[in-house]
């Protein structure tokens, strides 16, 4: 054979094997998953924030509303006014709790002197109760002596008797005797009666002393039923004029002179006539997403932007933290905590109610190493007793057979764990769990089971959903450089 026949034949053959190994490449690309990947890499700080909105509001301010209601009479500042604590505000017409101060105190002085009469009456009842208790003892003494003059008169009747029965004395002075007895025991009846009659009136007397004291007693209380309608009458009046509580400014004033105050309660935010705030201190008041507060602690930094101000970020620090959700009618959605903010150094232009967003940063750690967060992923795995993953074996021989016989045999439990796609030399990707630590904007910390360097997928995240353990994979850039 000549030997350029010779060189045609071997170019033709390695012309073929080159198709034969294209088409197996490009056979085996088909094959494989495209994905996208990234390094587990060294980070020499990592923070851990918390993002959130909100309002910004002063620490100390006051809803002003009014206690009495009436026409504005006067009104001595405007918005942006600035107020010291005790400055008179506004006056409400006070004509109407005027009058009533003036009845509460009418009704106070008749109280007043319906228990001074009482207690005038009460003092001559008990001196004429006394006055009856010596009359009482007196005339006790006259019925003694009563009832002595008729033992005597008795004797002496019966002795009379005894000697006009024997003829010794005449029947004159016999019935003279008798007179005197009659008499003296008359008299005795007459004495018993009137004491009788003392004690009665003694008892009456003190009966009516009891009722007129129970009377007293109860007008005792009326007066000071009306004292207390005095004061509160008084106070009304005083409260016509309203003044500053606190040192601030005015921030919000809904009335102007002339219209009318009506009280108000928390309900009724229609009823304040101002609010007065003290603007030295500064806050941001957030709304926290429960899945977040648990990691904001007092004290934690937080940098906030405030809407209207876009070019400057606040430096505050957390100085409150809410225990009970926000409450908002009606909502079955994922439920908000308050968390106060204290700005460090606010600006002047700042005011209450401007829209802010802030970053609290809840955790920072340094020298560590990170992950993309997209490349984490959770897998029903199975587990031994202990909780350890259980890492499948790929191999399809007869080996493997017997493993996965064997495993079935000790049915080990199956567990979702978190962790990410480790792909190694031989392009397979093969699952790995991980602990991970704090979270950063999009890099998040891995605690163990990972070393600085490996290539691990990072997606698509249809990829991340759907890869299974043991697959090949083409990465994604390459496969672009390969076509470029």
């Amino acid at each position: 054979m000549k030997k350029g026949k010779k060189i045609w034949i071997i170019i033709a053959g390695l012309v073929v094997l080159s198709i034969i190994v294209i088409a197996s490449i490009r056979s085996s690309r088909r094959d494989r998953i495209v994905v996208q990947t990234g390094r587990v890499e060294r980070r020499a700080e990592l923070m851990s924030k918390v993002t959130a909105s909100g309002e910004i509001r002063a620490k100390q301010f006051v809803d002003l509303q009014p206690e009495i209601s009436g026409i504005i009479k006067e009104l001595y500042v405007r918005e942006g006014d600035s107020v010291k604590k005790g400055d008179v505000l506004l006056e409400i017409d006070p004509i109407q709790t005027d009058a009533d101060t003036s009845i509460a105190r009418a009704q106070y002085d008749v109280a007043v002197s319906e228990n001074r009469a009482q207690n005038f009456e009460i003092a001559n009842a008990e001196i004429n109760i006394m006055r009856d208790e010596t009359s009482l003892r007196a005339s006790r003494a006259e019925l003694e002596q009563a009832e002595n003059n008729f033992l005597r008169s008795q004797n002496s009747f019966r002795r009379q008797q005894q000697l006009h029965e024997d003829g010794l004395i005449s029947r004159d002075e016999y019935e003279a005797a008798q007179n005197e007895f009659r008499s003296a025991e008359s008299r005795l009846e007459v004495q018993k009666a009137n004491v009788a009659l003392m004690e009665k009136q003694i008892e009456i007397a003190r009966n009516n002393l009891e009722r007129m004291q129970t009377a007293a007693k109860a007008s005792q209380s009326r007066m000071q039923s009306a004292a207390a309608s005095l004061t509160k009458a008084s106070d009304q009046s005083q409260k016509s004029k309203i003044a500053s509580p606190l040192d601030g400014v005015i921030t919000n004033l809904n009335k102007e002179q002339g219209e009318r105050a009506v009280p108000g309660t928390m309900n009724n935010p229609e009823a304040t006539i101002m609010t007065i705030a003290d603007l030295r201190v500064i806050q941001a008041e957030l709304k926290v997403d429960e899945t977040d507060v648990v990691n904001v602690s007092l004290g934690d930094i937080a940098h906030v932007e405030v809407d209207a101000l876009p070019d400057t970020i606040f430096e505050g620090e957390v100085v409150e933290i809410g225990n009970s959700p926000i409450q908002s009618a009606g909502s079955q959605e994922a439920k908000d905590f308050k968390v106060i903010v204290t700005l460090k150094d606010p600006s002047p232009k700042l005011r209450p109610g401007m829209s802010c967003t802030s970053d609290i940063t809840t955790d920072t750690k340094r020298d560590l190493l990170v992950i993309p967060i997209q490349a984490l992923t959770v897998r029903d795995v199975k587990v031994d007793e202990n909780g350890k993953y259980i890492e499948p074996n790929l191999d399809n021989s007869t080996g493997s057979s017997v493993a996965r016989a064997s495993s079935r045999a000790d049915d080990p439990k199956k567990e979702e764990l978190e962790g990410v796609f480790v792909v190694n030399g031989e392009m397979i990707a093969r699952f790995r769990p991980v602990k991970t630590g704090i979270t950063g904007e999009s890099e998040i910390e891995v605690l163990e089971n990972l070393e600085e360097g490996e290539e691990i997928v990072t997606g698509s995240f249809q990829t991340l959903r759907t890869i299974r353990d043991g697959a090949a994979v083409k990465i994604e850039q390459e496969e672009s450089d390969s076509e470029d």
